[in-house]
């Protein structure tokens, strides 16, 4: 075994030195030599290292001395897969941080169950690294309840299937970023355990998603949700929806408001995309709403099942109040059967905005994994969006960016 000391981050650019907490690498002489090689020397000292073959059992020493650890696994080798055991026995809360190559989505899934804070892929990166780091030492510094005041949720549902709702919820999250005048970014999470598809949607291939916060159970903290969101850059952050289809009445109605909650504390605003289909954990969902949008289509279909579902609303004690109508894919025409006025009076309830039919350039858009203004920079719909996320962040009592 040999401990080295001195490779330390550059204090200028690292979230890890401004977290004073020391984090301990257990690797083998080739992992540390790749994570050295990646690090430039200065004043503050970020890491120990730790040279150690997978195979071998860890020093108490080292573990009892550790902030947060990062230990290499083989997940072939019993002895090296003892190593998570033995640091959670010897110190339970310990932040765990596990490296390991090609792991399955069911091994990250296990060991998230298990205990572990994150799970790397080898050889290391310096910038992954840091930003599960400083996730584990920033949730390790709470702040009293009192003195956190939770984001605005904001939960966007259709009247019926193909709506444009889930292309509403990207593009206001994007919207309400560019506006986010506090800089904790907006967080997306995607509810419809069945067929959610924001994460290709944004061009995003997430490594996790809600289902291993739902599993994480008490085990459930910030640093936890900072390593199941992914970060798509400009402030928006997704929650991604499961992999494989979930059964709607295993949703625990309690884990999903215990993460909603944590999420309100990390981001500015948090925006929720629900599915069509109706059951508890949806209403409880929406009476946590700050604001609920109701996207309808000028169709008698639409506006019939959009009634239904507000009744439902009043029956569970959402008032009218809480909710807002908008209305998608609007064409100008010199006559039609409907407008937003019959809109307004059908629903009792108040149109927010409407948003204009860009026929398929949506579509084309959100095959290439881009939202709309970053294809086309001027749009009728992308308008109608600024407008509602200024209204809405108004309500919020936030003040947008000037």
């Amino acid at each position: 075994m040999m401990t080295k000391e001195g490779f330390n981050l550059d204090v200028t650019n690292s979230e890890l030195a401004s977290s004073r907490g020391r984090l301990t690498i257990v690797a083998s002489e080739a992992v540390i030599g790749s994570l050295q090689a990646q690090l430039v020397r200065g004043t503050s000292h970020g890491f120990e290292f730790c040279e150690l073959d997978p195979a071998q059992p860890i020093p108490a020493d080292v573990i009892d001395k550790a902030d947060a650890i990062v230990v290499e696994v083989v997940p072939q080798d019993p002895q090296s897969t003892r190593r998570i055991a033995q640091v959670h026995a010897r110190r339970p809360d310990l932040a765990q941080i596990v490296a390991m190559a090609d792991a399955s989505v069911s091994t990250v899934r296990q060991l998230l169950r298990e205990g572990v804070s994150d799970v790397l892929s080898l050889p290391l990166q310096l910038e992954e690294l840091l930003d599960s780091a400083a996730n584990i030492f920033s949730s390790k510094r709470p702040t009293p309840a009192a003195e956190i005041e939770l984001a605005p949720l904001v939960a966007v549902l259709r009247a019926q299937g193909g709506e444009g709702a889930t292309t509403l919820v990207t593009h206001l999250a994007q919207q309400f970023a560019e506006q986010d005048s506090l800089g904790k970014g907006v967080c997306i999470i995607d509810l419809d355990v069945q067929s959610g598809s924001i994460a290709p949607f944004l061009g995003l291939t997430p490594r996790r998603s809600i289902e291993d916060l739902l599993m994480s159970g008490a085990r459930l903290d910030r640093a936890i949700l900072k390593s199941v969101a992914i970060d798509r850059g400009n402030g928006v952050n997704l929650i991604a929806a499961p992999f494989e289809i979930e059964p709607f009445e295993q949703i625990d109605i309690s884990q999903v408001l215990k993460i909603i909650q944590l999420a309100r504390r990390e981001f500015d605003v948090v925006l929720l995309d629900l599915p069509a289909n109706w059951t508890n954990w949806n209403l409880s969902v929406l009476l946590e709403a700050s604001q609920v949008l109701l996207v309808v289509s000028l169709q008698v279909a639409s506006l019939r099942q959009a009634k239904r579902r507000i009744e439902l609303f009043k029956s569970a004690g959402i008032g009218p109040d809480k909710i807002g109508i908008v209305v998608n894919r609007v064409q100008k025409r010199l006559f039609s059967n409907i407008d937003l006025k019959d809109v307004a009076e059908t629903l009792r309830s108040e149109v927010l905005t409407s948003l204009a039919d860009e026929g398929s350039r949506i579509t084309d858009a959100q095959d290439q994994g881009l939202l709309l203004p970053e294809l086309h920079s001027k749009s009728k719909y992308g308008g109608g969006i600024e407008k509602l996320a200024l209204n809405l962040l108004q309500r919020f009592g936030k003040v947008p960016k000037s």
